[in-house]
Formats: C-alpha cells, sequence, structure tokens
C-alpha cells in the first residue's frame, strides 16, 4: 500500500510540473506568471542583502573551520564565571 501512496504522490507531482511549465493560463504559463509576481514584489537590493550576509556567514564559518590546530580555542567565558562555577562545584561536593 505504502509503494502505491509513493507512486500515487509522485506521478501527481511530475503532472503538478509539467502543467506549471507548459500549461497557458491567460497566454503565459504559471511558471512565468509567478516569475513575474516575484520580480514585482521583491526588491533587488533586499535580495541582495541576504546573499551577501550568506556569504559572510559561510567566510565565517570557513575560517572557524580551517583554524588552525595549534592555535589556543577561543575563551568566551569569564574569569568571574569560572569562579562562580567552580564555587558551585564546591558546594556540590
Amino acid at each position: 500500500m505504502g509503494a502505491l501512496k509513493f507512486i500515487v504522490w509522485t506521478a501527481c507531482a511530475v503532472g503538478l510540473g509539467i502543467f506549471l511549465s507548459t500549461g497557458e493560463v491567460d497566454g503565459r504559463t504559471p511558471l512565468e506568471h509567478m516569475q513575474r509576481a516575484w520580480k514585482r514584489s521583491v526588491k533587488p537590493d533586499a535580495v541582495d542583502r541576504v546573499k551577501d550576509g550568506l556569504e559572510d556567514a559561510y567566510e565565517d564559518a570557513k575560517d572557524a573551520v580551517s583554524r588552525k590546530t595549534d592555535a589556543a580555542p577561543r575563551e568566551r567565558i569569564s574569569a568571574e564565571d569560572r569562579a562562580a562555577v567552580n564555587r558551585i562545584i564546591a558546594q556540590k561536593k
């Protein structure tokens, strides 16, 4: 029964894709209608800002991963925080 469902849903998805790319509504395909609506509603600078942000995040991640192994890891815990944690641990013992 699961295989039959899979085949039916796959056929429906393929049929929808074919309709979106080749079927005509008001002289244009639905895909062309969506592309025109996208171009009218989305500002190019907004897409560029998102793209630049993603590129910056990618570069930051790449730098973090490719950091040399002999470099010490970045310490993000302050001395006061470390002392507080040590006091809590000492109380539990």
